[in-house]
Formats: structure tokens, sequence, C-alpha cells
């Protein structure tokens, strides 16, 4: 995790995240303090799960009135945040080329 423009913390995340990963994430997003907004930077997660659309809520609950940010997520998962209307909950954009 490093610090953005104006103390955005920005997380990097890679790979598939699911049931298996569901200690890992509470534990990353746990340690995130509530003090501002997040990029999460998806640009690299290849799946997602019912099981990271849960952790990445609690987060959003827990920061309260930070933004939390989805960057870069690709086609199939943004469908996924679409029908569960996520995409009304966090700020989605695309990976800056």
């Amino acid at each position: 995790m490093d610090r953005a423009h104006e103390g955005t913390r920005r997380l990097q995340l890679e790979g598939e995240y699911d049931l298996a990963d569901k200690d890992a994430l509470a534990a990353l997003f746990g340690a995130l303090t509530p003090d501002g907004a997040v990029v999460i930077d998806m640009t690299k997660v290849t799946y997602i799960d019912s099981t990271f659309l849960h952790q990445i809520d609690a987060l959003r609950l827990r920061l309260k009135k930070h933004r939390v940010t989805l960057l870069g997520v690709n086609k199939w998962a943004r469908n996924v945040l679409h029908i569960v209307h996520f995409d009304h909950l966090f700020q989605i954009v695309e990976a800056q080329a």
C-alpha cells in the first residue's frame, strides 16, 4: 500500500479473491485506518466472489465518510458489481494507460 495524491491510500490487489481468501482480505482491509480515502487497484484481479463483495462493503462501512474507489475493474467483475448495485456505493473508474 502507498499514499497517493492528497493522502489517499492506494492498495494493489492481484489474482483471485474468493472464500479461501476471506481471512487475508479481512486482515488487509482491517489494517486500513478510517482516516482517509482509499483506492483499490484491481487491474490485476481476475476473479471475485461474494466474499470479496462482503469485505469491500465492510471496508466502506468502516471508512464511513471517506471514499473507496475501485480502479481498473475488469468487465466481468464490473458486471458483478453492477448486479449487486455496488456501482452506486463505490466509485468505479477505468485504469489509466
